[in-house]
């Protein structure tokens, strides 16, 4: 694999958890989401799929390990959020997840509100950790990236 290809699969975990915190805000906003972006855990979202996947040709890199943990906190956060706002019954949530949020205490909407912070500020840290491994990849000659794969 070329270092071109490596960048474009990297670049496109990173787009992918960009978008699929746009999901979560959206959702958190009350606004319905299709039914392929509903939280999911660390290992089955996109950028997951790679991490755990193609990505992990990549794991000897310094920068590598850095990204795991933010990740699966990241998903823990949003699970949170998604409990407060809908419930532990799936067929609560499923119910209010293609209709509409459905009215909740204003201790519930600090919570989540409390949450939401707390998700963008690992989101944060997250896309730190991508763009240092992504700088990391930049470094590297075509025999090095070669050497991975």
């Amino acid at each position: 694999m070329t270092k071109k290809e490596v960048l474009a699969q990297l670049r496109a975990a990173k787009t992918a958890h960009i978008q699929w915190r746009a999901y979560a805000q959206a959702l958190i906003a009350g606004l319905p989401v299709e039914q392929d972006q509903v939280p999911v855990i660390h290992t089955k979202c996109k950028f997951g799929t790679w991490y755990y996947g193609a990505g992990q040709q990549l794991s000897s890199l310094s920068a590598y390990e850095a990204i795991e943990v933010p990740h699966e906190v990241l998903h823990q956060i949003y699970m949170k959020i998604f409990k407060l706002l809908f419930g532990e019954d799936d067929r609560s949530w499923l119910k209010s997840l293609f209709g509409s949020k459905g009215k909740i205490t204003r201790k519930k909407q600090e919570q989540v509100e409390t949450l939401m912070q707390n998700l963008l500020s690992v989101s944060k840290t997250l896309l730190e950790a991508i763009n240092s491994l992504e700088r990391e990849v930049m470094c590297m000659s075509d025999e090095e990236i070669a050497s991975l794969y």
